[in-house]
């Protein structure tokens, strides 16, 4: 029961266009990397066709190639996801409002994901039971954000090393996250 709750509370709404969250019973959801068998308790799912549904739900993992802040593989540090990783999602954004589900290992650099997203969460290994607790709101969101998610990969080149939270403009700082409105 604790970790179940822990996992709620550590989920981080970072961005809410319109109160688009909670999602209202009955919402037809198109989703992604999300177990339809799950979704389906807390809805009607349509798994294959966007344009059956009202609302777009992708879960997004960072890049496991690149190691733990570019670590052990020999390549620049990058925080950007692979373009058609991101090219997929803004097809998504461009048809349907889109609540994107970040899970989070480390900081990523997703302005277009950010600026085109309905709803933005951030999560750091939660489960789908967890996660649509959170957005269909029978649990709000309480989590803060543990580090500051930079604008772009040049905020990233010019930070100290030993300074934190030192990032030019970041898209969401050290500490970030929303509640949802109080009824």
């Amino acid at each position: 029961a604790r970790a179940d709750l822990a996992q709620r509370k550590s989920i981080v709404l970072l961005k809410n266009n319109e109160n688009i969250l909670p999602l209202k019973r009955g919402t037809r959801m198109y989703i992604e990397d999300i177990d339809p068998a799950v979704a389906s308790k807390y809805g009607y799912v349509s798994t294959t066709s966007l344009d059956d549904a009202d609302v777009a739900i992708v879960r997004v993992a960072a890049r496991a190639d690149a190691g733990y802040l570019g670590q052990n593989t020999g390549a620049p540090l990058d925080l950007r996801l692979p373009q058609a990783q991101v090219a997929k999602i803004q097809a998504l954004m461009g048809k349907k409002p889109t609540v994107v589900v970040m899970f989070l290992e480390r900081p990523l650099v997703i302005p277009e994901i950010a600026k085109e997203s309905a709803a933005l969460l951030a999560t750091f290994g939660v489960s789908d039971e967890a996660l649509f607790d959170v957005l269909m709101g029978r649990f709000n969101p309480t989590g803060k954000l543990p580090f500051e998610m930079p604008s772009s990969m040049e905020a990233v080149k010019a930070q100290k090393e030993d300074l934190p939270y030192d990032s030019k403009d970041p898209l969401f700082k050290y500490g970030a996250g929303l509640s949802y409105p109080k009824k």
